[in-house]
């Protein structure tokens, strides 16, 4: 019954946000599930090592791409993605997708290479102010096709070198580098398509699908849950390699990033998600997935602290994987409106920050809570509050909803 009333409600909200209201679109494109029998093979392996060094070796078997750790700069526009497939398409998401997307990290980009410098203000081990500023110079705004927004870029890109002149504690009321990034990314996000006609009828449909995405493999996710601590891994990464779809594994992959039985599993949780964005496929969970991913692979490896590495070319690799496997489902899809906001949200998602909405560290610690509430529940619980009346149960009962 819920099911069908999912279905009744997609109907309706496709019918409401779609260009062409006689079309009804499939949320899932059911490909085939991807092979995860190397990391089947690397766990076999590492339960039977006893080498001292296996927690290090496992890394190289089943992450062998992970960057070095270091202060990256963006320093040209490798970054850019080349859509000419799309440029002449009668769909306005297809024939904006690339200036978007190349816009959004242009903008982003250059504010990454930004928080470097803010951080070598008060510290001698990053990057020279000469670096920075070369880097950001050599990010061209020629990039970008649409002319009111190259210039749009250039002007952002001018006023923080100026701003770059000044150390920040001598900077004016009316001098916000901030500012000039958020005018910028406005400018942006004015000209994308404008997918739906009602924000909280969207918001309302969108939370629906993406609730019966992560809900696909409850009962393989129930079996990890009911195992031993002792083989609960096994117990995943089987159910994972022996889903149908590739939707029942993101479903499952999901479930699993956001559960507390995970908290010891990163780096199997890690690998599994790489091969999922590596594969081409869409899925309704998609944006979700390199954001989980992201935020595991950040603290897994790189760290929490404003002077840990932050790999964000590495991570916007992967960003742009996905946005082409949304485009492709849009392609075949062009009413999808989920889908093209999957675009969207993944696109124009800002890098993970060095300085955020953290008070301390970087802001990998706000991406892991927002992205797996569930996972960290207990851990930022208020014990007070628990001890009330009903609230106990109606945490419990939220939990198990979302789960």
């Amino acid at each position: 019954m819920k099911y069908i009333k999912l279905i009744t409600m997609v109907i309706c909200a496709l019918t409401m946000f779609s260009c062409d209201k006689h079309e009804e679109t499939e949320l899932y494109d059911n490909n085939p599930a991807v092979d995860l029998s190397n990391i089947l093979d690397a766990y076999k392996w590492y339960q039977g090592c006893e080498d001292e060094n296996k927690d290090i070796d496992l890394i190289s078997k089943i992450s062998p791409n992970l960057p070095e750790q270091e202060f990256y700069l963006f320093e040209d526009t490798s970054f850019v993605v080349r859509l000419p497939e799309h440029m002449d398409s009668r769909n306005p998401v297809l024939s904006y997708a690339e200036d978007f997307y190349n816009t959004c990290c242009l903008g982003w980009n250059v504010w990454s290479n930004i928080e470097i410098w803010f951080r070598s203000q008060t510290s001698d081990t990053l990057r020279s102010d000469e670096d920075v500023r070369k880097a950001i110079q050599n990010i061209s705004t020629d990039i970008i096709k649409d002319e009111r927004l190259r210039k749009a870029a250039q002007v952002f890109k001018d006023s923080i070198l100026i701003l770059m002149k000044t150390s920040p504690e001598k900077w004016g009321d009316d001098e916000d580098a901030m500012g000039h990034l958020i005018s910028f990314v406005d400018k942006t996000e004015e000209k994308a398509f404008k997918y739906y006609d009602d924000e909280d009828s969207f918001a309302v449909a969108l939370d629906s699908v993406l609730e019966e995405a992560e809900n696909l493999a409850q009962e393989r996710f129930q079996r990890y849950i009911d195992a031993d601590e002792e083989n609960q891994l096994k117990v995943m990464l089987k159910e994972l390699n022996s889903c149908k779809t590739f939707d029942e594994q993101c479903s499952l992959w999901r479930n699993w990033a956001n559960c507390e039985k995970s908290v010891m599993e990163d780096e199997w949780l890690t690998a599994v998600g790489d091969r999922l964005m590596r594969s081409g496929n869409y899925s309704p969970l998609l944006g979700r997935i390199w954001l989980t991913w992201r935020a595991l692979c950040q603290s897994t490896h790189f760290g929490m602290s404003r002077d840990s590495s932050i790999p964000n070319h590495y991570y916007n690799e992967y960003r742009r994987m996905c946005y082409i496997s949304c485009l492709k489902r849009i392609e075949r899809h062009p009413n999808d409106v989920f889908a093209i906001h999957c675009a969207y949200s993944t696109g124009g998602r800002i890098n993970l920050l060095r300085f955020g909405e953290s008070m301390m560290g970087n802001d990998v610690l706000m991406e892991t809570v927002r992205t797996m509430p569930y996972r960290y529940a207990s851990v930022f619980s208020d014990d007070d509050e628990e001890e009330e009346d009903g609230d106990e149960d109606d945490i419990g009962e939220e939990n198990e909803e979302t789960i």
